[in-house]
């Protein structure tokens, strides 16, 4: 009553890609879960294969009772009926008997449920390799096709894999526009399983086919997607020469990378930029042109913090509050557009790249700020006086507040105006609502310097909402930088700077 499997085997072997041990296991638990639904239990079975493992038996034992003993006609077995069966004489009460059976004999619904149940695991080892398989891919680059668009406005990815991959809006930059049947260079994000049954038929729904239990999402839009391309084409980095230090990136706009080297020998700008900028041109080209800024990393704040600001020149950087980490740069007039980026974003990414808050001002702002401060310091040395403060005295800075507080309050809060500096545009010269220009004067923003001084999380803070925040960025209107190549380290330099900012090279012009 042995049953010859090998053509089953094979085929799971050849076809599914399993391990002979995992095809064996599979067979084993489906026969059990048929044993179990037809007598309730399957303790009392086991399992033999034979002839290379190709041909199965199915076990029974029972254990031989007395007559007047038997109960369970599926664990125990009369002593008469052992008899009968091994000869009188050759078997007692309390021996276990075996007994071989025909699968076959199995009922149809127990058979059903085996091959249900064999199914289920099959799927659960196709999906638990799928998941292993795309695992090993995550945080690295890889090639695919765009297969079809998405209701929600992502697109389906072929990899040449078990499964599509999807590429969510989120993960899109701006910059970038994408076809059907196109291939492109993504990063994988991130891989995740399908935790519920109805998650999963809600996803094959969604995405239409190729649905496993595994998703695959990827992304072209963060910063790790920058900082991959970037370790592709540097071999110095790959090899420990070159350090990658931290990299912002606002996507289809500005990335700006901090790089250091441990070797004094070793230029990391240079070599992140490569020969005539041949490497740092790459990466641009994969990204649509986006601009990237490769900047030297120092461990003196001051120093990376001039660097961050790249491509302007600053003149220098004066901490105002050390504990709440606020400094001002000083640059040029003619500097001021280019620290401050299009809609802020180059003073955003100096920001957050080396997590110091940084104003930028003209000399003549700087000055003016002194003056300001200047005047808050005599006041609070008017204050601290011993002999004209007793113990009850209110502090000088809660004292000059107020002073300013009650001047305010004795005006209008229409009619009150910050005084501007010559350099300053006005908050009223955008083409704002009446409502946005008042409420962004409302909490002490009147000019456009004011604004992109400010990072989101802090206008937030104010008041004012992401959709406001967008009409202000999109009313700024700033001339793209003109560029030119540096004859010395190759990397583009904005039209009219007289010092190349990464290497320090000056030029003239006839």
């Amino acid at each position: 009553m042995s049953l010859n499997l090998k053509e089953e085997i094979d085929a799971m072997i050849n076809e599914r890609n399993m391990d002979e041990e995992q095809v064996l296991s599979l067979i084993e638990d489906m026969i059990k879960s048929a044993y179990r639904r037809k007598f309730g239990t399957d303790e009392n079975v086991k399992i033999v294969f034979e002839d290379d493992k190709r041909t199965m038996r199915v076990i029974q034992s029972k254990k031989v009772v007395e007559e007047e003993n038997w109960y369970s006609e599926h664990t125990e077995i009369p002593l008469d009926d052992a008899e009968a069966l091994l000869g009188e004489g050759n078997v007692k009460v309390g021996d276990i008997v075996e007994i071989e059976l025909d699968p076959k004999t199995f009922e149809t619904s127990s058979v059903q449920s085996a091959k249900q149940r064999g199914q289920q695991i099959v799927k659960e080892y196709y999906n638990d390799k799928v998941y292993a398989d795309a695992k090993r891919k995550e945080g690295k680059l890889i090639y695919g096709e765009i297969t079809h668009e998405r209701d929600d406005g992502g697109y389906s990815v072929n990899l040449n894999m078990e499964i599509e991959a999807i590429f969510p809006p989120r993960a899109q930059s701006p910059r970038e526009t994408y076809s059907v049947q196109q291939k492109y260079k993504f990063l994988v994000e991130r891989v995740e399983k399908a935790d519920s049954p109805n998650e999963k038929a809600e996803e094959g729904r969604r995405r239409g086919r190729g649905q496993r239990g595994v998703r695959i999402y990827l992304t072209r839009a963060s910063k790790d997607f920058i900082k991959a391309l970037i370790e592709n084409e540097v071999p110095e980095i790959g090899n420990g020469d070159v350090e990658i230090k931290a990299i912002v990136r606002q996507a289809g706009v500005r990335t700006k990378i901090a790089v250091d080297s441990k070797k004094t020998d070793i230029d990391p700008v240079g070599a992140v930029v490569g020969a005539k900028g041949s490497r740092i041109q790459t990466v641009k080209n994969e990204c649509e042109g986006e601009m990237i800024d490769v900047v030297r990393y120092s461990s003196d704040p001051l120093e990376f913090i001039a660097n961050a600001l790249i491509p302007a020149q600053i003149e220098k950087v004066v901490i105002i509050d050390l504990d709440s980490k606020h400094v001002v740069a000083v640059v040029d007039d003619n500097q001021l557009g280019l620290a401050i980026g299009q809609q802020g974003v180059n003073v955003k990414l100096a920001k957050a790249i080396t997590d110091w808050n940084i104003e930028v001002k003209t000399p003549e702002q700087f000055d003016q700020m002194s003056e300001i401060r200047k005047i808050y310091t005599e006041a609070e040395g008017l204050f601290n006086d011993e002999e004209s403060v007793s113990e009850e005295s209110v502090p000088a800075a809660a004292a000059v507040a107020s002073v300013e507080e009650e001047a305010m309050d004795e005006k209008p809060e229409e009619t009150y105006e910050e005084e501007l500096s010559e350099d300053e545009m006005s908050i009223d010269e955008l083409n704002l609502s009446p409502e946005l220009t008042k409420k962004l004067k409302s909490v002490g923003i009147n000019s456009v310097q004011k604004f992109f001084d400010l990072d989101e999380e802090s206008l937030l803070k104010k008041g004012i909402s992401e959709e406001e925040i967008k009409e202000v960025n999109d009313s700024v209107e700033i001339e793209e930088e003109n560029e030119f190549e540096c004859p010395a380290c190759h990397q583009m330099v904005p039209e009219g700077s007289t010092v190349c900012p990464y290497c320090g090279a000056e030029f003239e012009f006839e």
